[in-house]
């Protein structure tokens, strides 16, 4: 199954979510960044086993820059080369040349198994929608919708993990159920257009609100 959301949507929401480690995972770090152009290198690390992945996040601080910065991973072109950008308004748009810099210290984060956990509750929407309808998963098409939809119950769990053992008043609480909120409302309100035919046209929609399961 696809995720429905990548690293670089929730930075283009939260663009600093990925200077706090707290809690995604780091899949490379280290010191000998180098940035020139939309090219990021370090001879010292191995982004193929690693298992760095276009949409994920590079998060710099050090050398040259005069604050943190992060940007999105656009390809990984070897074991010690990235295509990266500054964060882009499409993901098929041309990379952005981040601030160039030598020395750098580096982290590829992501928040990956999050991502991957709300997919699957709305991939399981997804299969009530085909059980009921008929629908094929495979005429069901990626939208930004879909995406938004994905990215909020994503901070969401987020914000609820860094608000552990904080109080009532810490800011993470407010943001978990502000994208708690957002989530179910998106989610309620997410409609699937089908286009079975490859016609361009829509033969049937379907809202992930509103789903009886049959019987058999």
């Amino acid at each position: 199954m696809s995720n429905f959301c990548q690293d670089r949507d929730l930075l283009s929401i939260e663009p600093e979510l990925f200077a706090d480690g707290n809690p995604c995972q780091t899949l490379a770090s280290g010191t000998d960044g180098i940035i020139a152009g939309t090219t990021f290198s370090s001879t010292g690390s191995d982004f193929e086993t690693a298992a760095v992945q276009a949409g994920m996040a590079l998060h710099v601080a050090g050398g040259s820059l005069e604050t943190a910065k992060t940007y999105e991973v656009v390809s990984v072109d070897s074991a010690t080369q990235l295509t990266v950008s500054r964060l882009r308004t499409n993901d098929d748009d041309d990379p952005l040349a981040p601030v160039p810099g030598t020395d750098l210290g580096f982290s590829i984060r992501t928040f990956a198994p999050q991502i991957r956990t709300v997919s699957q509750t709305l991939a399981e929407k997804l299969r009530q929608v085909e059980e009921v309808a008929g629908i094929a998963a495979a005429d069901f098409a990626d939208s930004a919708q879909l995406r938004m939809t994905a990215a909020c119950g994503t901070l969401a769990a987020v914000f609820v993990t860094r608000s552990e053992n904080a109080t009532s008043a810490d800011a993470n609480w407010a943001k978990a159920e502000h994208y708690r909120t957002r989530f179910e409302r998106l989610r309620l309100q997410l409609r699937l257009a089908v286009d079975a035919d490859g016609d361009g046209l829509a033969e049937q929609t379907r809202t992930l609100g509103n789903v009886t399961l049959r019987r058999t």
